[in-house]
Order: structure tokens, then sequence, then C-alpha cells
């Protein structure tokens, strides 16, 4: 069976999240912990089935048949329902912990994902190897039968309240670890994650023989609009720059604040056509934008380099220093401008 990995940028708002809020332990931990010392014992005399996890694989995901429960040897997962990409989380797991265990016992679909948050090692249970359990342990059956029913009792206003409040938990959570992934002042990708970005796309790039397109944009002067307006002024620049990016851009490219003045944008699949029709919309739209503050109203101009996968460079560190060789003979040439990169750029 292929393992599914979710994306860098998928796994890392997980892990901020789980450093945020680290799983609080539950009475069920000793249960399953009994469980695990059990199934280490039977280890020693006949081989149990073991599954290693990657960070990002996903373990069980809900709606899935749940004929196989596993208990954590080592590592973390995340327990989530919904699309991954805009999930309700439901907690965390961890050593001792049981994952599908309610599929397997209610003969039902899985009713969550789960979701390695680094190295896991799971024991594999299956129906018999889970009924051979119990019936060596019966005083430990009864107090796990019991705790599960418990479970199975609740009802769907409870089950309903629980989500909610587990749901606004991870809005708070969220809007924290956004400060890890945007520019607190744009709203942009900032760098960390326009590499994590940059290097997924690559990634999947060279699996589909497909193509990544690089803009990289910088504002003309902007040194200029900070000693003349103030740095107030040049905030209100930057910030509508920004939604000039977002919104010149198609939704599945990226936008990111690459440093200062400068800018980044990520367009997988676009082609050189694509590319520069992007930039040059972003450099009208800007040469058209004035920015208003107090009895002052200005405007500046944006300087833009293209470049793309593969014409330009095997791997995104040569591409992006493609695009910025263009942005700097855009420069070069006068500013308010659109250059493709070419090797005599």
């Amino acid at each position: 069976m292929s393992s599914q990995l979710i994306t860098r940028l998928e796994l890392d708002k997980f892990l901020s999240i789980y450093d945020l809020h680290p799983p609080e332990r539950s009475d069920d931990e000793t249960l399953f912990k009994q469980l695990l010392a059990w199934m280490d014992e039977k280890q020693k005399g006949q081989t149990l089935m073991e599954r290693k996890c990657q960070p990002g694989e996903v373990i069980i995901r809900e709606g899935e048949p749940g004929d196989v429960f596993y208990v954590i040897r080592a590592g973390q997962t995340v327990v989530l329902k919904g699309e991954i990409e805009s999930p309700t989380i439901i907690g965390f797991r961890t050593v001792g912990d049981a994952i599908g265990e309610m599929a397997l016992l209610e003969n039902r679909p899985r009713s969550a994902t789960v979701i390695a948050l680094g190295p896991v090692s799971l024991w594999s249970l299956g129906r018999e190897t889970f009924h051979q359990f119990l019936a060596e342990n019966p005083a430990l059956s009864l107090n796990l039968m019991s705790m599960l029913s418990g479970r199975i009792r609740e009802s769907d206003e409870e089950r309903l309240r629980g989500y909610v409040r587990e749901r606004q938990k991870e809005e708070v959570l969220e809007d924290l670890s956004k400060l890890a992934i945007f520019d607190p002042l744009t709203g942009l990708y900032n760098r960390r994650q326009m590499d994590d970005i940059l290097r997924d796309q690559f990634i999947r790039a060279i699996q589909h023989n497909s193509s990544v397109g690089i803009i990289m944009a910088d504002i003309d002067h902007f040194k200029q609009i900070n000693d003349t307006y103030g740095h107030q002024a040049g905030d209100l620049m930057l910030k509508a720059a920004a939604r000039i990016f977002e919104t010149s851009i198609r939704s599945g490219d990226s936008a990111c604040r690459y440093g200062g003045e400068e800018f980044t944008m990520i367009l997988p699949g676009a082609s050189h056509k694509i590319l520069l029709r992007c930039a040059e919309r972003i450099r009208v739209s800007f040469e058209a934008l004035r920015i208003e503050l107090k009895d002052v109203s200005f405007g500046a101009t944006i300087s833009l380099g293209v470049a793309s996968f593969p014409a330009h460079g095997k791997n995104g560190e040569e591409v992006l220093e493609c695009a910025d060789r263009a942005l700097y003979q855009a420069k070069r040439a006068g500013r308010n401008r659109v250059v493709l990169y070419s090797h005599e750029t």
C-alpha cells in the first residue's frame, strides 16, 4: 500500500498548533498502555504487524473501512475531521494511544483522519488480535469496553458541542500559528514559508513533468518614499502592493514577501506567456496606484523579473536567482518594466 503524504505547508501548520497546544493525557492512557505492553510482550514470541510512518503520512482517512486499529509505539499524531486543507482538529495522540478503535468495534467507516506529525511507529491490530487481547486480559477488557461504550453513548448534541469547542480553540491557535507563516504587515507568505512552498512546488513539477514560474518584483525608489513621506507611507505602499499581487495572480499561485520592498510570486504550471501577462498586469496596476496620506497623494512604479523551471534552472534556487537577475536587468534598463530572463541577462 503506497503511503499518502500531506504537503510540508500543511504539516507545518499542524506542528505549530501541536507546539502551542500539546496533548492532554486522559484516563484512557493507562488502558492503551497496558495493551501496548501486552503487544510488546507478544512480539518476543511471535511476529506482530508493525507499521512505520514518515512525517506527514496519512495513517487513516475519514470514510475508509475500519477493519484495523493501531497502538502508537513511538511518535505523535494529529486527529482531524473534514478536509485536510481546512480541518477541525479533534486532538493529538501519542505513545500508548489507540487509533481507529471505534471504527473496528462498531464495524463502521473511519470517523476521522489521523496524520503522523513526525516519524511514528505503530502496532497494527486486526479483529483476531484484538479478540485475543480481550480473552487473555478479562479484567482490563471490562474497563476497556466500559470506556469505549461510554464514548458510543455520547449524544449527537454533546458531540456537536465538542466539535464547536474544538473548532473555536482551533481558530485561536490557527491565528497564533499564522505568525510563523505570514508576514504581519502585508499578510503575504513570509520568506521562510516561501522557501517551503517553492520546495513543494518543484517536487510536484519534477514528479509530473510540469513547470514552475517565478516573478520577482521590487518597488522602484522605495527608500525615497520613506525618506520623503515617512515610514507610515512606506507601510501603506507595501500593503497596497500586496493587494495588487493577490488580485493579479491565479487562485493556485502564491504571493510572498521576500524582504523589504521585494516580493516573489510562485506560479505552478505557468507558461512564459502567462507569466509575462501576470507581471505586466501587476506593473500596470501599480503604475496607476495612488496612496492618500493626510493631504498628500503619491504613487510609484515597480520592476519585475520573470524566470521559470525547467527553462532557466533545474531547481528552485537556480530559477529564483534567474528571476532576480532579470529583475535587476529591468532596473538597469530604466525601471517600470518586465524582463524575462535570458542567458544574456
